[in-house]
């Protein structure tokens, strides 16, 4: 499994890349239930972006970089959250809901 400090790290590393609204885990680390095989899954919501959304990642690759841990990381605006989140056959309806919120901005 990764290690608490590893994980606060990575999200220290988003905070600081990002400056996001809000960071979710999701998947095993989100519902509570890792293990050694598990990928760390974050769901990062930003405010807005020009960027199209398949590029936004970029960013986290370059911020996690050295940590060394499996993950995989989406990057949403609010809005495209928020309208996303709605639908509750998808994906983000599932994260908003049962997610773990490992970082709000004050």
């Amino acid at each position: 499994m990764i290690s608490q400090e590893t994980i606060q790290e990575a999200i220290q590393r988003l905070v600081k890349a990002y400056n996001p609204l809000i960071i979710y885990f999701y998947g095993p680390y989100g519902w509570g239930t890792p293990d050694d095989d598990d990928d760390l899954n974050i769901l990062l919501i930003i405010e807005s972006s020009n960027e199209k959304a398949h590029k936004r990642g970029y960013k986290a690759f370059d911020a996690l970089f050295g940590l060394e841990i499996p993950s995989r990381v989406i990057v949403f605006t609010k809005e495209e959250f928020d309208m996303s989140s709605q639908d509750i056959t998808s994906p983000t309806h599932e994260i908003k809901n049962k997610g773990k919120i490992v970082y709000a901005r004050p």
